[in-house]
């Protein structure tokens, strides 16, 4: 009798320079640095303050760049705890549009990372339209794909290995074209307004039907939508775009002869995927902020009717950004980042438990972002991941040689794997739950600590950037990595809201 096959799948380790002592390479150089400037100091005959100056000021700046903290160093810790207090001294942290704000023309436009974006439309090679979100300031545009998914109840253990090697597949061809910064899959829980099936209630009701049939049908319709959970996911690819073809809008033509090279490979990932035009891609982004109107979007929806927002109609009347916490509306949200990926070799269903609906998390939202290197650039790192790790296994004794010799063992796997054809890239992810009280947040927090723990993931609330981390895992393009600080995001806004 045969078994089924169920292979399991690692993410390696996270690339990491080895230096003297098994310290980082920044910490080695800053001793280094603090040697070499001790011994010039003694040279000059100032032996007074390279002992009271140099050595602890070296000490400081070493044990800053060495100890980690949720994966950030101290002193990247501490710069955003600065960037924070400078914020909430000037009130950055509120935003308000609307008719009664700063914001030109009173639009309700985006906050923060997505306030200088704007939404260009362009066509398929079916004549369909699709919308593109630009960043001029740094030469992106993102489409995002609606995507329906397969699911996996019916699915045998073979068909998932393919879907599983399809999307793998999938990732380790954004490598190859070179222009591709960023993509990323965000799947959302919600409960469900149930129009959908008073819709399809309506449709077959004949108007000759008894007054009790009818009856018998609505209410069959109320008691089976009324807060089931619904599932929405899309899928969103950013590209750099040339300055030129910003000028113009040329890049629309270009992004429609790709689109069919992105979209076709999914459906053997699971994926039936299309591209969001403008109305979806409105809808899909407004309810994120402002949770009550999707009973209107959907009754809209159903109706084929367009709701008429545009890009800068989309945002939120007020919004304001906490240490731990964003307030948006009439509700709050929490985001959490992921700290530290599997370690251990992990089954295809690793996610399931964080990505399914759950009876406490009613509003849920789940993103996982690759960022791809290029195919040359990832060989170059993975040779070098490769050799610094042969130096650390050589030079480390007892537990630090142990750790060595494992990523060493990691490092010739991903050689291999390279040369089988897989590319080299980055995973971040990000969960976002939105409640309507304050006072749920506790037990949120405990419900998504045991989510995370069954995926074999650690998760911490990002701290000091709710608003950052709630327009990250959105999914729609806008990463904080290319970011360099929050000290940007107010020269930013302010241009943002000049083109408004």
């Amino acid at each position: 009798m045969s078994q089924e096959l169920r292979p399991t799948y690692t993410l390696g380790s996270p690339a990491e320079r080895t230096g003297l002592g098994g310290l980082s390479m920044k910490t080695t150089l800053t001793l280094l640095a603090g040697m070499v400037t001790f011994v010039l100091f003694s040279l000059v005959g100032a032996t007074k303050a390279a002992f009271l100056v140099v050595l602890p000021a070296t000490g400081i700046i070493a044990a800053i760049t060495y100890i980690k903290i949720g994966g950030r160093n101290l002193a990247e810790i501490a710069q955003m705890v600065v960037q924070d207090m400078l914020r909430n001294n000037r009130q950055e942290q509120y935003y308000v549009s609307g008719g009664f704000s700063d914001v030109p023309g009173g639009a309700y436009q985006l906050p923060g990372m997505l306030a200088a974006t704007r939404l260009a439309v362009g066509k398929d090679h079916r004549g369909e339209e699709f919308a593109v979100i630009v960043d001029d300031n740094f030469a992106e545009a993102t489409v995002v794909l609606d995507v329906q998914l397969s699911g996996q109840s019916a699915v045998t253990q073979d068909e998932r290995n393919v879907m599983t090697a399809s999307w793998g597949s999938w990732l380790a061809s954004l490598s190859l074209s070179g222009d591709i910064r960023s993509a990323s899959v965000t799947v959302s829980t919600f409960p469900s307004s149930g129009e959908l099936v008073r819709q399809e209630v309506n449709r077959i009701v004949v108007d000759d039907a008894p007054a009790i049939a009818k009856q018998i049908l609505a209410e069959a319709a109320d008691e089976l939508s009324a807060g089931l959970p619904e599932i929405s996911a899309h899928v969103a690819v950013t590209f750099k775009i040339s300055r030129e073809q910003l000028q113009d809008d040329a890049f629309l033509d270009v992004l429609a002869t790709r689109l069919p090279a992105l979209i076709d490979p999914l459906v053997w990932a699971g994926m039936l995927a299309e591209p969001m035009n403008q109305d979806k891609l409105c809808a899909r982004v407004h309810t994120a902020f402002n949770p009550a109107s999707e009973v209107d979007f959907e009754q809209l929806g159903v109706q084929g009717v367009s709701h008429g927002m545009g890009w800068n109609d989309i945002g939120p009347s007020m919004a304001v950004a906490e240490r731990s916490l964003l307030r948006h509306e009439s509700v709050i949200s929490r985001t959490w980042e992921m700290t530290q990926a599997p370690r251990a070799n992990f089954e295809d269903r690793v996610l399931t438990r964080l990505l399914a609906p759950h009876p406490r998390l009613l509003r849920k939202r789940v993103t996982l972002v690759y960022r791809p290197f290029e195919a040359g650039a990832g060989a170059r790192r993975v040779e070098a991941e490769h050799q610094d790790a042969l130096v650390a296994a050589n030079a480390g004794r007892g537990a630090v040689s142990a750790r060595a010799e494992v990523r060493l063992e990691q490092t010739q796997a991903s050689r291999r794997a390279q040369a089988r054809g897989a590319q080299l890239g980055r995973y971040s992810l990000f969960v976002t739950t939105t409640v309507d009280d304050e006072s749920k947040l506790r037990a949120v927090n405990e419900d998504v600590s045991q989510l995370a723990a069954t995926s074999g993931i650690r998760l911490k609330v990002a701290a000091r950037q709710q608003d950052t981390a709630f327009a990250a895992c959105l999914g729609v393009g806008s990463a904080p990595w290319v970011r360099s600080s929050l000290v940007q995001a107010p020269a930013l806004i302010q241009k943002g809201f000049g083109d408004a």
